[in-house]
């Protein structure tokens, strides 16, 4: 941690927001002393628990900050006067509560989640000291609940009317240069470019720009700015950008699969591929004006009209590719759409409609089990805090029990929270020696509001500087934190040497415990958290291939492309999975590949619908299995399987063109269960309708590429059909597939 304080190097807005940060947290304590408030130092620490750079992250927390200290208040009002004389079970309901609310809020993934914490350790902080003296309940929550308020209005205050630093601005130009950096892959891919790790980086850099965009967009509703009630537009933004990283890993696959063909790739294609790139690098390009989207739409339709869908590979992945073509420039076309609108305050409703998260799944991923694991420590360590204080009767045994209930919560989003805890607990103790200093030899000497906040000027705003740095905040929270609340400022100076070092031993006592059981409970390493990650990520593929049901498309995409967004910070610390995220791609490929299959599996009958139901059972088989087997290679029967189905659907007399239907969203649609009747009409299976043959061979060929990229379908020259039996898949040792899924 000295390494980072020392490379700090705090520039022009890191000083305004330390500066404001304190002028804030003076006024909150001149206000409350002022009224001789019974806490006052709960308000100026309040403005340094939710200070933050950006105004609408900050108003974000305040109202969450009000409610949840709300919440709490009124439970700890409830229970403690009724339960005092029951203490096992009253420990038991408040760990109880502390554990649900830390469970709801990990399920939370909005600025949300801060109230349902909030609400759990501020019924702690508010009971748990007013255990011998139950009366007193009902005014120490009035009182926390007005200090807290206090400290939410100065710190509001402050932040936007002196210097505001708004998010609309910021979060523009993280769009911007999100938009750019799709612009600058879609080069690489639309060249062909082999740089595998060149790239993966793009890759990468875009996922972390969607996690940066949904970090800033929750908090847009919070403050005046242009992008203020532009949520649900941002978050169809987020959804549309997501869907590019797909599409142009498949476009650059199938450009590399036609240049490895004996005929490589058609002058007409490469001259299509080049009229596309230049539209997507045109920046200063009007997305309202729908001329050349619509002229580039009609060439690619006529393009693929020149080809058939016959036994030809090279043929087939053109259609393949003009496919592609359409949907690539149909999402950017929307996300140019949604976000030219946003910016001029009058997004288009109807490709808000198209992209925005629907129903009441999530579109982000949620571990329950980690959720379940958090709440159960925050429990246990609040009940072994609280046993150790009933049995000792030790009287700032409160301070520590409510100690472990906060320790344990506001660190229980990171994968191990131990290494922060044991952080906490060391800059707990050098706060201590800072407050033994302020204490017994600055305060005594002082006399006034103004010489009070000189005195602390110096110390508060140095602290200040380090907290908007994620490398340096997890050392000046508590260092300002803690040494306020230590402080124990009011209107009169009373020093008490013992009693000061006693509620240290608490609050060191609380976290210590904290920590203890974190590390007994749930603590993780980033080996065992990806491989959580990738396991859901298995877990979803396996349920696309095994169910077939109405899932809404880009809530399975966007979920995929979230896990390698939680993935990416965690790779600096387990380097051996960088491989395996380089693979995660292609799984999304193959989710949406076995969406367009279930879909068009509606409308086929026969033997085709027979292997079809085979495949995909055998699919989810392997992603089952791979959960458990973490480096599982797919059964060989799946290549084979896919090659059968190809070769019936190219086969199937009376061959049509392909035409790909121009259109901004190419969307594989469901087929109407009158469509399907129509098909299926006189039992036996007559030939796939053009439209549905179509579908279904785009479908494979993108299956076949990403579970073999560097062979061909034989299309009979070695071609041996796969008989189907009631075995079930991998019932022999698998065989390795050239490109694992």
């Amino acid at each position: 941690m000295l390494k980072n304080i020392l490379a700090s190097r705090p520039g022009l807005d890191d000083w305004i927001f330390s500066a404001k940060t304190f002028v804030a947290a003076m006024l909150a304590l001149f206000i409350a002393l002022t009224f001789d408030l019974d806490r006052p130092v709960w308000a100026m620490a309040t403005v340094y628990i939710i200070a933050n750079p950006l105004t609408g992250v900050l108003a974000s927390k305040a109202v969450y900050r009000v409610v949840g200290t709300m919440i709490g208040a009124v439970f700890a009002v409830a229970l403690i006067p009724n339960l005092v004389d029951a203490p096992v079970l009253l420990s038991l309901m408040m760990a109880g509560w502390v554990g649900l609310c830390l469970y709801l809020s990990r399920l939370d993934r909005t600025p949300r989640s801060y109230l349902f914490m909030l609400a759990g350790y501020t019924a702690a902080i508010i009971g748990f000291p007013c255990v011998t003296d139950p009366g007193s309940v009902f005014d120490v929550a009035v009182a926390r609940v007005q200090e807290i308020t206090l400290g939410i209005i100065c710190a509001t205050l402050v932040s936007h009317v002196f210097f505001p630093r708004h998010l609309g601005p910021v979060l523009a130009a993280r769009i911007d240069r999100a938009l750019q950096d799709v612009r600058d892959l879609a080069k690489l891919s639309f060249s062909g470019a082999q740089d595998d790790e060149k790239l993966h980086g793009e890759r990468i850099r875009i996922i972390a720009d969607i996690g940066e965009i949904h970090g800033l967009a929750v908090h847009v509703g919070y403050e005046r700015s242009s992008l203020n009630g532009m949520t649900r537009p941002l978050q169809a933004l987020q959804n549309a950008m997501a869907a590019l990283l797909p599409s142009l890993y498949s476009l650059h696959d199938r450009i590399n699969a036609l240049a490895a063909t004996d005929h490589g790739i058609p002058d007409n294609v490469a001259a299509l591929l080049r009229k596309v790139d230049d539209w997507m690098q045109d920046d200063a390009f009007d997305p309202f004006d729908r001329a050349r989207i619509d002229a580039l739409h009609s060439e690619i339709t006529a393009l693929s009209r020149r080809y058939e869908v016959t036994r030809n590979w090279h043929d087939l992945l053109v259609i393949n590719l003009c496919v592609r073509l359409h949907r690539l420039i149909g999402f950017y076309d929307d996300c140019q759409l949604l976000w030219a609108g946003i910016r001029k305050g009058h997004p288009p409703q109807l490709v808000v409609d198209r992209w925005r998260d629907r129903g009441d799944k999530p579109s982000l991923h949620i571990d329950y089990g980690l959720a379940l694991r958090s709440a159960i420590t925050a429990m246990i360590a609040t009940l072994v805090v609280c046993l150790i204080w009933v049995e000792t009767g030790w009287p700032n045994g409160s301070s520590a029990a409510m100690m472990a209930a906060v320790g344990t919560s506001i660190l229980a989003f990171l994968d191990d929270p131990v290494p922060a805890q044991k952080g906490f607990i060391t800059y707990t103790l050098f706060s201590v020696v800072v407050t033994l200093f302020y204490g017994y030899a600055v305060l005594p000497a002082i006399d006034g509001f103004p010489l009070l906040a000189a005195v602390f000027a110096p110390y508060l705003l140095l602290i200040g500087l380090l907290i908007p740095s994620p490398k340096t905040f997890i050392f000046a929270l508590p260092m300002a934190v803690n040494t306020v609340m230590l402080l124990n400022i009011s209107t009169r100076y009373s020093g008490n040497f013992a009693s000061s070092i006693d509620g240290a031993v608490a609050m060191v006592t609380g976290f210590v415990v904290a920590a203890v059981v974190t590390s007994i409970m749930r603590s993780m390493s980033p080996d065992h958290s990806i491989r959580r990650l990738l396991q859901a990520n298995w877990r979803d593929l396996a349920g696309l291939a095994r169910v077939d049901r109405v899932i809404p498309r880009m809530m399975v995409l966007r979920r995929l492309l979230d896990r390698q967004g939680l993935i990416l910070p965690k790779l600096a610390l387990a380097p051996e999975h960088r491989t395996r995220l380089m693979r995660a791609m292609p799984e999304v490929s193959i989710a949406a590949n076995l969406l367009d299959l279930r879909r068009v599996r509606r409308a086929l009958d026969g033997d085709i619908r027979d292997r079809l139901d085979r495949f995909l059972a055998v699919m989810g088989n392997h992603f089952e299995l791979r959960t458990r087997d973490y480096d599982r290679a797919p059964d060989a029967e799946l290549l084979e399987l896919l090659d059968d189905i190809l070769m019936l659907a190219t086969g199937d007399e009376g061959d049509h063109k392909l035409s790909c239907n121009p259109g901004r969203s190419f969307h594989l649609a469901a087929v109407s269960a009158h469509g399907v009747e129509q098909a299926n009409k006189g039992g036996a299976s007559r030939g796939i309708a053009p439209h549905v043959k179509r579908r279904l061979v785009v479908a494979l060929v993108a299956m076949r590429r990403v579970l073999s990229r560097n062979s061909e379908p034989d299309f009979g020259k070695n071609f041996r059909p796969v008989h189907l039996s009631f075995a079930c898949a991998n019932d022999q040792a698998p065989a390795s597939l050239e490109g694992r899924a």
